[in-house]
């Protein structure tokens, strides 16, 4: 039934043909409105150490504006999703860029904590959508032997945004300050949006499901090299589809998958954005200067977007089955070390940058490489919902960890990272339970 539900109904639309220049420049677009997402979502506690000296305020306020940015995540994530699904991808992703770009340009004008956590909820709710409306978008713009490693890429671009956030922040803070921070990320993502409004395509397989569409899809396929347009408006696949309910991704063969892939990723997001809001702080507090404490968390995603690449090649070689299990124990191993190891005043400094890039090289590109599974797991007609309820379950282990990082920070490293030892174990649990992984692709001498 997996295998199915990855083409969506689409498997002879484009499976069979060459990945396309148009196809390529189509996912590089969607991928660098998610490097924008995951730029523009790590800012605030990039921010964090320069915020808390600046206005004296305590680490639970910040740690209540992390919370509430990640409620409007969920609420963005499960929207962006029904958007989707029922209008097209391409409005979504765009309304979801054009909500974190107008919010975080505005957060450099605040003047209080208030008028932070108001707009850091604004713009949860444009941030929330994009990973997951990109994901479904790039799923669907590549044909199935390319779609585990484009998803993947497009995923991982949230650590590469996270790296150029990083030096960034070193480079600002010391000199311009924290508002510089968000006048830049801002106004480069308002710019890029105007780009998404003019050149990017919806996606082929959500128009194959719409004929009213059929013109539209015809010009784009046109465009990947389809030799004829013409008969996918005439085939099964054009044929109208009818609404799919949400309660689908919670009954009959998906009920496990959609709670195994949630599961999956509140553990998988309570870790990463623990490491992105308060992996700098609690740097900061164990003695490291900001600039340290920036390219920290910089080297974390620097681990995380090299790793995600090479999962992508495993779990085309493997399957996700094994590569994601693994990934997942070992970041646990990591996360012990780093507890184990003193930092007590900044000491140690090297070793810890290379033990969070071991961090992001494993755990993190673990969570990157998830998406790509739940591209598989759930069908067209739902994909975006199902990504959605992952999305959403996620946000949920971020809220949770908004609110208990100034808690580990208090417990110094050895709580902070033994907290995200356990996260892991249960992350690899998780990946155990899924039922559809995507399957090690088969070569040509065992095929024949």
């Amino acid at each position: 039934m997996a295998g199915v539900a990855i083409a969506g109904g689409g498997k002879d639309m484009l499976d069979d043909l060459p990945l396309s220049y148009f196809q390529i420049w189509s996912v590089l677009m969607i991928a660098a409105a998610v490097i924008l997402d995951g730029l523009d979502n790590q800012m605030l506690g990039l921010a964090a150490p320069s915020l808390l000296k600046e206005w004296n305020i305590s680490r639970d306020a910040l740690g209540f504006v992390f919370a509430l940015g990640f409620v409007g995540m969920a609420i963005g994530t499960l929207t962006s999703g029904f958007i989707g699904d029922r209008f097209g991808r391409r409005g979504a992703l765009l309304m979801g860029t054009g909500i974190f770009g107008v919010a975080t340009l505005l957060t450099g004008f605040s003047e209080n904590i208030w008028h932070v956590a108001i707009l850091k909820t604004l713009a949860g709710v444009g941030l929330g959508g994009v990973p997951g409306t990109a994901s479904a978008m790039i799923a669907e713009f590549t044909p199935a032997r390319w779609r585990s490693v484009a998803v993947t890429f497009g995923v991982v671009c949230v650590s590469i945004g996270g790296i150029l956030g990083g030096v960034a922040a070193a480079l600002i803070l010391p000199v311009l300050g924290w508002r510089w921070l968000f006048y830049l990320g801002g106004i480069i993502t308002m710019a890029f949006l105007l780009i998404l409004w003019w050149r990017l395509p919806e996606s082929p397989r959500y128009l194959a499901h719409h004929p009213n569409r059929r013109t539209e899809l015809d010009h784009i396929l046109r465009r990947i090299g389809h030799p004829d347009p013409a008969s996918i408006a005439h085939s099964r696949e054009a044929s109208p589809s009818p609404h799919t309910p949400f309660t689908t991704l919670l009954s009959g063969g998906l009920l496990r998958d959609s709670l195994a892939l949630s599961a999956a990723m509140f553990s998988g997001m309570f870790m990463i954005y623990l490491m992105f809001n308060w992996a700098p702080t609690m740097l900061f507090s164990s003695g490291f200067d900001l600039q340290a404490a920036s390219y920290g968390l910089t080297s974390f995603n620097v681990g995380g977007t090299i790793g995600a690449m090479f999962a992508s090649l495993a779990i085309i070689r493997f399957g996700s089955r094994p590569t994601l299990i693994i990934m997942a124990i070992i970041g646990a191993v990591v996360c012990a070390l780093l507890a184990a190891l003193p930092m007590q005043n900044g000491s140690n400094q090297n070793a810890m940058l290379a033990c969070l890039g071991a961090l992001g090289l494993f755990a993190s590109a673990a969570q990157s490489a998830m998406f790509a599974v739940g591209a598989h797991a759930f069908p067209t007609t739902i994909r975006a919902r199902g990504l959605g309820l992952m999305g959403a379950a996620g946000r949920a282990g971020a809220i949770v960890s908004a609110i208990t990082g100034a808690m580990l920070i208090g417990h110094g490293a050895a709580g902070f990272f033994g907290t995200l030892a356990v996260l892991m174990l249960l992350n690899a649990a998780a990946f155990a339970a899924i039922r559809g992984h995507i399957p090690r692709l088969r070569t040509t001498r065992e095929l024949g």
